[in-house]
């Protein structure tokens, strides 16, 4: 019985934020481009997201509603375009407020054209194909995000140069529940399987050392 009564929060809290989103941009009209969202359009989004969080993992909420609503009510900062979603941190958080937030594009109904590279962005390996990373974000959202689109993004996807059956990627959190991480996938039965994730020693006696190198990273040698 709790279990449906979760289901069915889940599918009104999916449905309140499609409905919210869709009366935002058409009574502010949505920004385009690499423009900086208004306040008004950023809040709406932070709101959106703060609601889903609190139905779907209340046990990971580290705010506090009434302090965010008045850190909210405030001009919030100016904030970069990235990858992932519009960036915001606040440089001096008071207790119960967000350090910091992201929130996606879908939620502002726009995507920049030049999102700055601020995450750990790997510059070896390949672009892949966009329905294989439609096909990989899929997956690593059931299996490493409890199947919640709205608890963060996935970036930098790129498939290995030397060998193309090993794919990177980073997580970024949009609300400040957790740090960025970092996963690698490869191919199993015939479909993308993620191997390892976390945020240090990924993939070490998985994945080839070579391979590892390449984006960057070195695993312990054995004794």
């Amino acid at each position: 019985m709790s279990s449906m009564v979760s289901r069915n929060l889940r599918i009104l809290v999916g449905l309140s934020l499609t409905l919210a989103l869709l009366a935002s941009l058409s009574a502010c009209g949505a920004p385009s481009g690499d423009t900086r969202p208004s306040d008004s359009n950023l809040v709406t989004g932070i709101n959106l997201l703060v609601s889903s969080f609190d139905a779907n993992h209340p046990s990971l909420v580290t705010w506090k509603t009434d302090a965010v609503k008045v850190q909210l009510a405030h001009k919030l900062p100016l904030g970069i375009n990235t990858e992932a979603g519009w960036f915001l941190r606040w440089p001096n958080p008071k207790d119960g407020e967000l350090s910091q937030v992201i929130v996606p594009w879908t939620l502002l109904g726009q995507y920049p054209n030049s999102p700055h590279p601020y995450f750990n962005r790997p510059e070896a390996g390949n672009l892949i194909p966009q329905s294989t990373s439609a096909d990989l974000v899929k997956e690593i959202t059931k299996v490493e995000m409890m199947g919640d689109q709205y608890f963060g993004a996935v970036v930098d996807i790129r498939a290995s140069a030397i060998d193309p059956q090993w794919i990177i990627f980073t997580t970024v959190p949009y609300l400040p529940v957790t740090d960025n991480a970092y996963g690698f996938a490869t191919v199993k039965d015939k479909q993308w399987s993620i191997v390892d994730f976390g945020t240090a020693l990924v993939g070490c006696r998985i994945v080839p050392a070579k391979v590892e190198s390449e984006f960057g990273y070195s695993c312990p040698t054995s004794p």
